[in-house]
């Protein structure tokens, strides 16, 4: 069984350090033969161990799309699109700045064929609020199909003034859509830094952040990115933490 993986990177944001780093933890913490590819715009810098593939096409203004708070994760749409890069079978998407600190393998034979994601940090506490049931996955760790799965790109392209009126983010018209093949990863799998691993206020400014002993993926969305919480983040009293000096051997590391 060779392993699918695959990441986006555009822009100036996360460098080709990224890339790489994701390379090392991939071959690290998995086993089984693995194919890496890294859809981009500039493969400079880049490991030569890595398949370079273009951006996926995308049926919407890009630069609108970029221009709004957390419009750029829309270009995660073009992952579904048929025929991409050659890709058969289950394959795992990993955002850039997601730390790899644990076995892998399980990843691919974990409810095989279904979508499998994150459940959703936020949306799983909001399940008791009128018109949500939680059931919304966080799209910086995930498994899809790209025959199976098409049908988001697919829907998309055919309802996109329907689609963005009704979903604020991406991650939310992809759970929805592939709702009667969704699956969450287990809990201890995939942990959030903000979640799992920063103390509450205010054992946040007096205590490091935990390391999960399960925890193979540790997911960063919004801020801090790696490289500040191994430094310290300063980000007000209830966001800051002490370095999480734990996460360099996983980051820093690996690069």
């Amino acid at each position: 069984m060779q392993a699918n993986i695959v990441c986006i990177k555009w822009g100036t944001k996360y460098g080709s350090e990224y890339v790489n780093r994701l390379l090392r933890g991939i071959e690290k913490h998995l086993q089984m033969p693995f194919r890496f590819l890294c859809l981009t715009e500039n493969s400079e810098g880049i490991d030569k161990q890595v398949e370079i593939h273009p951006l996926p096409v995308t049926p919407f203004d890009e630069g609108a799309f970029d221009a709004r708070k957390g419009g750029e994760t829309w270009r995660k749409v073009g992952l579904f699109q048929p025929g991409l890069a050659g890709l058969e079978g289950d394959t795992l998407f990993l955002d850039l700045d997601v730390v790899l600190t644990g076995p892998l393998d399980d990843f691919f034979t974990f409810e095989p064929g279904r979508f499998c994601v994150i459940h959703d940090w936020l949306e799983k506490r909001r399940a008791w609020m009128p018109g949500r049931d939680g059931k919304v996955g966080n799209t910086s760790v995930f498994r899809f199909h790209p025959e199976r799965h098409s049908r988001v790109y697919q829907h998309f392209c055919d309802h996109q003034a329907e689609v963005l009126e009704t979903f604020r983010i991406e991650q939310q018209y992809v759970s929805r859509t592939l709702m009667d093949d969704l699956a969450f990863w287990p809990e201890k799998w995939v942990c959030s830094f903000k979640r799992s691993c920063r103390p509450l206020f205010p054992l946040n400014l007096i205590r490091e952040p935990y390391q999960p002993s399960e925890m193979r993926v540790l997911a960063f969305h919004g801020y801090p990115l790696p490289d500040q919480a191994i430094a310290g983040y300063q980000g007000g009293v209830f966001k800051s933490t002490l370095p999480a000096t734990w996460l360099s051997a996983h980051w820093k590391d690996a690069a």
